[in-house]
């Protein structure tokens, strides 16, 4: 498909992504000519929301790549990568708060849905079932960051790189976008430490490493 700034060009791209599942076509065309709603195109480098600097909108991304950070005068955490049909920017919405909770940068050539809040609240009211989709997303949201928390109860290093590894897990494999330098950093521990704690799972068959690539053991995959 050809890059548009029409959004209804991409209602068959957006129609398997969580606010628009379960609408048919014609509706999700209807639903994407809501004024407030527009495609916008990112270079690499280039931030899209930032702690100071964002609107309020909620972000698909169509084509691309971003990453999501947490900043701070002593540098940078890595917390996601997000690629084609994510989302960003939820909590952006209904909330009387100026400053975002993390930067979004663009890590190559990248396409955004962008859908304000009017125009999200209007598309709530014209049809039902994104209300409920958008509902059970906060509620996805909600229990994957509750399982986050489990990672600052006390644990040893092997655990918490263990459970990092788990949350992020697909299929039992996580393909790490981040260079052992940031891993490290988003676990708060050394280099050194890293790397001692992934031989430790590898010796324990807890996991297979094979670069930055991780599978999880069958036993806890389970």
């Amino acid at each position: 498909m050809s890059r548009s700034n029409n959004p209804t060009a991409y209602a068959k791209h957006v129609l398997n992504t969580f606010l628009f599942a379960g609408i048919a076509e014609e509706e999700v065309l209807d639903l994407l000519a809501t004024n407030g709603v527009r495609v916008e195109h990112f270079e690499k480098d280039q931030v899209i929301f930032d702690r100071a600097e964002n609107e309020r909108a909620l972000g698909i991304i169509l084509y691309g790549a971003c990453a999501v950070t947490k900043e701070s005068e002593n540098g940078k955490m890595p917390m996601s990568v997000l690629k084609q049909s994510d989302l960003f920017g939820a909590a952006s919405l209904f909330h009387d708060e100026e400053a975002y909770v993390a930067r979004v940068m663009a890590m190559e050539s990248t396409w955004v849905l962008l859908i304000s809040q009017e125009a999200l609240s209007a598309m709530m009211k014209r049809n039902f079932r994104v209300t409920e989709n958008y509902l059970r997303y906060l509620t996805a949201r909600i229990r994957f960051l509750s399982g986050r928390l489990d990672g600052f109860l006390p644990q040893s290093v092997e655990e918490r790189v263990l459970n990092y590894i788990k949350s992020r897990a697909e299929n039992g494999l996580y393909e790490s976008e981040w260079s052992v330098s940031l891993l490290a950093d988003a676990l708060r521990i050394s280099r050194t430490t890293l790397y001692r704690a992934m031989d430790k799972l590898v010796s324990d068959g807890k996991i297979e490493r094979h670069g930055r690539a991780f599978r999880l053991s069958k036993g806890e995959n389970e």
